[in-house]
C-alpha cells in the first residue's frame, strides 16, 4: 500500500466515512456475509437475480459492507450503479422522486476501469469500438456499411431487448446512439444519452429529438433497469448491481401512508422480478436500520406480502447463507484487535515511524472499550476506529511520550466518543465547567 491511499482511507475513517479505495486493507470479520453476497454473484453470472437487505445500526458496518460487495463486483466484471435514498429520491412518488432515483442510479453507473461514476459513455463506445472494428476488419469503409454491419452483429441483442417491457423504444434509442457514433455526430449521441439517463421531461421532446414516442418515468424506471441489465450481459460484462442505501427513507421518513404503501408496493414488484423470473442477470442489495425494517406501524415489515417474503426462517438460525435479510453484528474483540493493528501499521507508514503501541496496549484499549456502557450491543466500528484514530493523532504530534495507559484514564486522559456517559464533560470538571451550581 502506498501513502496516498493510507492518507486517504485514515481521512475517511476519521471522519465516519467509509473510504472509496483501499477497503481490502482494512476488511475484517464479515466472512459469512461475503459468501453469502459471492455466491449471488455467481447465480447472477449464470441468468438469475437475487434480492438483500443489509440490515445494521448506525455505524455497524452497512455501507463498508455495500462498498465491499461494489469493489468485488466491479474486480468479477459486474457494471454496478448505486444510490442513497433521500426525501428527494425514493422508489416512487407525487413529484417523480422514483425518476430521481433513476436519475442517480445512472448517474453512478460504476465499471472496473471506472469505479468513480459516469461510466453510460464509456460502456456503450467500448462496444462500439469492438463491433467497428470487426466491421472494418472485413474491408468495409463507407459509414452505412459499417452501422449496418454494427446492428447485424447486434442482431441476437436486438432480439433479447425487444422481448422485455419497454424493449422497442430502447433499442430505437440505440440505434440513434450507434448512428450518431459511426458518423461521429456528438449532437445526436447526446440526445441519445440524455434519453437513457431519464432526462427528458415529456414525449413531446424525446420525439422531436429521438423521433421516440416514450421517454423514461416515475413508474416504469424499473423496467428499464431490466434491460439494462441484459444488455450488460450481452455485451461482456457479467450482470448489474443496484445499490441503495438510506432505506429509512422510504419507511419510517414518510409520514403519508398511502405514499409509503406505493413505495413498499414497488418495493414488492423489484423483489418479485428477481425471484418470478422476470428480471434477469441482476442483482439488489438494499441497506438500512433494524427499524426500518421490523418496525410492524412504518418499516417494510408493515407491508405483510414483505414481510411474509422477507422473514427468514426461524430452523436456520445465524446462518446468513439463503436469508433474504442479512443481519450485521458487531465485530469480534479478535477482528476488532487485526483493525486497530492495520490501522496502526497504516498511520505509522504516514509518520514514518515502525509503531505506536505494543500488542499488550492495544489489547488494553480493546478491553477498555468493551467495558464501556452498553458496549456488549451497541459499540459499533464507527465508533471504535474514530477513538484509536484520535489516540493516533495525539502519540503522533503533542503526546509522543504517553502511554495507552494514560491516554485511557491517567492525569491526561482524552475525552473519548459519547458512548461513554459524562465523557463529554470529564474535562470541565475540575474548573467547575458549565454544570457548576446545579444540583439535582
Amino acid at each position: 500500500m502506498n501513502k496516498r491511499i493510507a492518507k486517504t482511507v485514515l481521512h475517511a475513517l476519521a471522519g465516519g466515512t467509509v473510504p472509496d479505495n483501499g477497503l481490502q486493507y482494512i476488511a475484517v470479520g464479515r466472512k459469512d456475509e461475503v459468501a453469502a453476497i459471492t455466491h449471488d454473484m455467481d447465480q447472477i453470472s449464470e441468468g438469475y437475480s437475487t434480492f438483500r437487505l443489509l440490515e445494521g445500526a448506525y455505524g455497524t458496518g452497512k455501507s463498508f459492507m455495500a462498498k465491499l460487495v461494489k469493489n468485488e463486483a466491479l474486480l468479477r466484471g459486474f457494471v454496478v450503479m448505486e444510490c442513497e435514498l433521500a426525501p428527494e429520491r425514493k422508489l416512487c412518488g407525487t413529484k417523480k422522486e422514483g425518476l430521481e432515483t433513476y436519475k442517480c442510479l445512472m448517474s453512478r453507473m460504476c465499471t472496473r476501469t471506472s469505479p468513480s461514476g459516469n461510466a453510460l459513455e464509456e460502456v456503450l463506445d467500448t462496444y462500439l469500438y469492438d463491433c467497428q472494428g470487426h466491421a472494418v476488419q472485413k474491408g468495409l469503409e463507407d459509414s452505412r456499411d459499417i452501422f449496418n454491419d454494427v446492428l447485424k452483429t447486434g442482431a441476437s441483442l436486438k432480439k433479447k431487448i425487444e422481448a422485455l417491457p419497454h424493449g422497442f423504444d430502447f433499442y430505437e434509442v440505440l440505434c440513434r446512439y450507434i448512428h450518431g457514433y459511426i458518423l461521429e455526430d456528438i449532437c445526436e449521441k447526446d440526445q441519445a444519452l440524455k434519453w437513457f439517463r431519464g432526462e427528458f421531461h415529456n414525449r413531446t421532446e424525446a420525439k422531436a429529438a429521438l423521433r421516440v414516442s416514450a421517454v423514461i418515468g416515475d413508474g416504469d424506471w424499473f423496467s428499464y433497469m431490466k434491460i439494462w441489465a441484459v444488455f450488460m450481459k450481452e455485451i461482456g460484462y457479467q450482470g448489474l448491481y443496484i445499490l441503495l442505501d438510506e432505506l429509512t427513507q422510504i419507511t419510517r421518513n414518510i409520514v403519508n401512508s398511502i405514499t409509503r404503501e406505493h413505495n413498499f408496493e414497488r418495493l414488492l414488484s423489484m423483489y418479485n422480478a428477481c425471484y418470478g423470473n422476470e428480471a434477469k442477470y441482476m442483482g439488489i442489495i438494499l441497506c438500512g436500520i433494524p427499524s426500518s425494517i421490523h418496525d410492524r406501524r412504518r418499516g417494510i415489515f408493515s407491508y405483510e406480502a414483505l414481510r411474509s417474503r422477507l422473514s427468514n426462517s426461524e430452523l436456520q438460525g445465524d446462518e446468513v447463507y439463503r436469508a433474504p435479510v442479512i443481519q450485521l453484528s458487531m465485530l469480534t474483540a479478535e477482528e476488532f484487535m487485526a483493525l486497530i493493528e492495520r490501522l496502526e501499521s497504516m498511520h505509522a507508514m504516514l509518520h514514518e515511524r515502525e509503531t505506536y503501541f505494543s500488542e499488550e496496549e492495544r489489547i488494553q484499549f480493546v478491553n477498555y472499550e468493551y467495558r464501556r456502557i452498553a458496549a456488549a450491543n451497541h459499540l459499533t466500528p464507527r465508533e471504535f476506529i474514530r477513538d484509536f484514530l484520535t489516540i493516533l493523532d495525539l502519540k503522533s504530534t503533542v503526546r509522543k511520550d504517553d502511554t495507552m495507559a494514560t491516554f485511557l484514564g491517567g492525569q491526561k486522559g482524552i475525552a473519548l466518543s459519547g458512548s461513554m456517559i459524562g465523557a463529554a464533560d470529564r474535562g470541565q470538571e475540575e474548573n467547575g465547567g458549565k454544570y457548576e451550581g446545579f444540583t439535582l
